[in-house]
């Protein structure tokens, strides 16, 4: 079971690899732009069966880094997805499957490297499969295996996902805020392509794929609040529950402290926004930049800096 696992995560990188690379093809005008869509949907159909089994298995898609890496990348997909059918934003996958092909071969790396230098390669491959919470958490040396190095302090993987409803939205709500934050980012990078473009004067092929400034810009913006409504919703349920389960430590917590300055960024985007109307090339900027602090946020902070947060 674990092998079959680790065989769908490997295709699954490749399928988005491979889509995200005709995506680039048809941008080039060299290719049929319906041709990437449908082995976008195919590859995250098959993300979805292998997803949905682990569920079915009664396991937590993020307890370990690959297990919460790999329900980011499905449900960015999925959105990505969504909005290139329902929005004028053609060509969308050439730039929103990249980072997650990026994140996906990062994380395994990361992981197989830690797995490796403890327990050996076998303990990599049952990782990459999502192996390890609730009989093999004692089993293996440093708890889980696959998962990132994690802090002094640490608690393990049963107590830090305890049966609290509150706990369980707060991890959904918080990967699905970074999944909106790195869409506005592949919208963000549209734009600046675009927008180039523009500003030389240079009207090639790729210029004719994409889509009108005006409608990129405003798929950014809607993205941006989206992202910071659920980050806020986010902070909210995990504060909660956080002082019944472990006191007045959680303050103190890296993560916290480093979401809250994510969320402080972003607070200030969306003012300078509503009130000094920046839009168009520093609404674009500032989202790039905001997700590659989400991201440090994410794969350092997180594993490193943390005692309760893998996700």
């Amino acid at each position: 079971m674990q092998g079959m696992l680790a065989w769908g995560y490997v295709a699954v990188t490749l399928g988005y690899l491979a889509a995200a690379g005709w995506y680039a093809w048809t941008l080039a005008g060299m290719g049929r732009e319906p041709a990437a869509q449908w082995l976008a949907r195919a590859t995250w159909a098959v993300h979805t069966a292998l997803l949905g089994g682990h569920v079915a298995a009664g396991r937590v898609p993020f307890l370990t880094a690959h297990e919460s890496v790999f329900f980011l990348s499905w449900a960015w997909v999925f959105n990505g997805l969504v909005l290139e059918a329902l929005l004028p934003l053609r060509h969308l996958g050439a730039f929103m499957l990249p980072p997650v092909v990026a994140l996906l071969v990062l994380v395994a790396a990361a992981t197989g490297a830690a797995a490796g230098h403890g327990v050996g390669a076998a303990a990599g491959a049952a990782a990459v499969g999502g192996a390890g919470t609730d009989g093999l958490a004692g089993t293996w040396p440093g708890g889980v295996p696959g998962s990132l190095p994690q802090p002094a302090g640490a608690v393990a993987a049963g107590a830090l996902f305890p049966d609290n409803p509150w706990v369980w939205l707060h991890a959904v709500i918080a990967l699905l805020s970074y999944c909106a934050f790195g869409l506005a980012s592949a919208v963000a990078a549209m734009y600046l392509l675009q927008e180039h473009q523009l500003r030389s004067k240079i009207f090639s092929r790729l210029y004719r794929h994409l889509p009108a400034l005006e409608d990129v810009d405003r798929a950014c913006w809607w993205l941006v609040g989206t992202g910071f409504a659920l980050l806020t919703l986010a902070l909210a349920s995990g504060g909660l529950p956080a002082g019944q389960l472990w006191g007045s430590q959680w303050v103190r917590d890296g993560k916290v402290i480093a979401s809250l300055g994510v969320w402080a960024f972003y607070a200030v985007l969306l003012t300078l926004r509503a009130l000094a109307g920046w839009r168009g090339r520093r609404l674009a900027y500032l989202s790039l930049v905001g997700f590659a602090v989400i991201l440090f946020n994410y794969l350092v902070v997180g594993p490193h800096w943390s005692a309760r947060h893998v996700f």
